[in-house]
Order: C-alpha cells, then sequence, then structure tokens
C-alpha cells in the first residue's frame, strides 16, 4: 500500500506536479512541488491543506488573468512571495494533498491496529 523511497520514509502521494513523503519516525512531513521543497509536521501539513481546500471551494477569488491565461495565486507568509500555479497545476495540487491526507489516515488506522 504504502511506496517507500527509503528505510525512512512513506511516499504518500506521488503525481506530475510533485511528491509528498512521510517519515516513518518523527512523523514529518516533506513536499517537493515543481521547485519547492518543504518539511512540515502533521498541524502544518493540516493547516496547508486546509487552505488548499479553501481557496479551492472559494476559487474564483483566487484566480488572476495574465496574459490570456488564468492561475490560482496563493499568498506565503514571506512578504511579496505568492506560489503561482495555471488552472491545472493547481487541480493536481489539491489532487496531491487530498490522496497524501487520506494515506496519512489510512497510516495511522493501519499502525493503531498492528
Amino acid at each position: 500500500m504504502f511506496k517507500e523511497t527509503s528505510n525512512h520514509e512513506h511516499i504518500l502521494h506521488e503525481n506530475d506536479l510533485g511528491i509528498i513523503v512521510q517519515c516513518k519516525k518523527c512523523k514529518k512531513i516533506a513536499f517537493m512541488i515543481n521547485n519547492l521543497h518543504h518539511t512540515c509536521n502533521l498541524e502544518e501539513f493540516q493547516e496547508i491543506y486546509n487552505n488548499i481546500q479553501n481557496i479551492d471551494y472559494h476559487i474564483e477569488n483566487y484566480i488572476y488573468e495574465n496574459n490570456g491565461k488564468n492561475y490560482v495565486v496563493i499568498n506565503t507568509d514571506i512578504e511579496n512571495i505568492n506560489l503561482v500555479f495555471n488552472l491545472h497545476q493547481f487541480e493536481q495540487l489539491t489532487e496531491l494533498f487530498f490522496q497524501s491526507k487520506h494515506m496519512i489516515q489510512i497510516h495511522k488506522i493501519l499502525s493503531n491496529h498492528f
């Protein structure tokens, strides 16, 4: 069920946009999306997941047009730094985080039973 990248981590999910892995020991989560790499704990992952879900539910408030193309712009905590995805990439982003959250929940259930 879980792919392994090494003896130390599980691949939670991977698609054309990126990959999300979780350390078996410390349970930290790392994701790499294009040129962005970030490591966080489960609580921070949940906050990012919630933010992506909120944007997805209200996507019309986050779409900006540039040169005739639509982009989803996500603000970050760093001043003047935003994440920008075309609509297909944003769809992949939501799928990447949704499936990863699902796998975290499955892993938690399995680890409690074995």
